[in-house]
């Protein structure tokens, strides 16, 4: 393994230029003496060449520069691997780097990937073929999602105008679940597998989520109460409330009445009526800031 950084560039991702990042960490690797390297994706068969890339130079650390897409790419490639995946957040879609208490300032960030400590995190797996990292769902949060992408438009009333419709909309949907071999039967207005705790929104979705416990959890929202969610943005997330039910566990599979929406990350996927979720525990090695005493 050489002692290369290899810091995967994705130059579209969230709007934002990247030149002042990259010379911020030329600068940064010519003041700490550090042998990098830049790699850009061009949005076709990426990660094809990324893995080659990885297999060619045999970096000692892998950073993304970008958002959670860019960082889940960085993630399928690196899976499996003992090469640490580090981040600097320069995405519309940021929550891994919330979640992880990765700052926006490109500096602190930097060294982070210098002087952080390695997390041992899980990933999960969805129908054998895609993988998570933070927080996916089907149902309510998804179709939002796929209302926002199809309105066309951007920014807060881009997203109020999903919402709305969304709302205007609303209705429940039954689900079958098999949870680690428990079967029950659900109505419910979104099913989310979290391996972390909150959205990239800042909204608090269970108070258990650890990325390095081997488990995951499922989320039930199965009534639309409207102060329960507010809580949720509030940090005042309450256990007993029946709006939500929240379940361990390390694998699942899902059948729905009709195709709903689906989305990874916020990455939305097509419409599905069954899914397979379980864990793959700690198969990748993330760059995290030093515990505070």
């Amino acid at each position: 393994m050489s002692k290369t950084t290899l810091f995967v560039v994705n130059p579209v991702a969230g709007g934002i230029n990247k030149s002042s990042v990259l010379s911020s960490i030329d600068s940064w690797a010519k003041s700490s003496q550090q042998e990098i390297e830049t790699w850009q994706t061009t949005g076709d068969n990426d990660l094809e060449k990324l893995l080659a890339k990885v297999k060619e130079i045999k970096p000692e650390k892998v950073v993304a520069i970008g958002g959670d897409g860019t960082l889940m790419l960085c993630a399928v490639a690196l899976k499996d691997q003992e090469i640490p995946l580090g981040l600097i957040p320069a995405g519309s879609a940021n929550g891994m780097a919330s979640e992880l208490q990765i700052p926006e300032n490109i500096k602190k960030a930097l060294q982070i990937i210098e002087k952080g400590h390695t997390l041992n995190a899980d990933m999960l797996c969805f129908n054998e073929q895609h993988y998570g990292l933070h927080i996916s769902d089907i149902g309510l949060n998804a179709k939002l999602v796929k209302n926002f992408e199809e309105s066309g438009r951007r920014g807060f009333l881009g997203y109020a105008e999903g919402i709305i419709s969304e709302l205007i909309n609303l209705e429940a949907f039954e689900v079958q679940l098999e949870i680690d071999g428990r079967k029950s039967r659900q109505n419910c207005y979104m099913v989310a597998f979290a391996n972390a705790r909150r959205y990239g929104t800042g909204a608090l979705l269970n108070y258990m989520g650890k990325m390095d416990d081997g488990l995951f959890e499922v989320c039930i929202l199965k009534k639309f109460d409207l102060a329960g969610i507010a809580g949720q943005f509030l940090d005042m997330l309450d256990e007993e409330s029946e709006h939500l039910e929240v379940i361990q566990c390390k694998e699942l599979r899902l059948k729905t009445d009709k195709p709903r929406s689906f989305q990874i990350d916020g990455e939305l996927h097509e419409d599905i009526r069954e899914l397979s979720v379980k864990v793959l525990p700690n198969c990748l090695r993330l760059i995290i800031p030093e515990a505070e005493d």
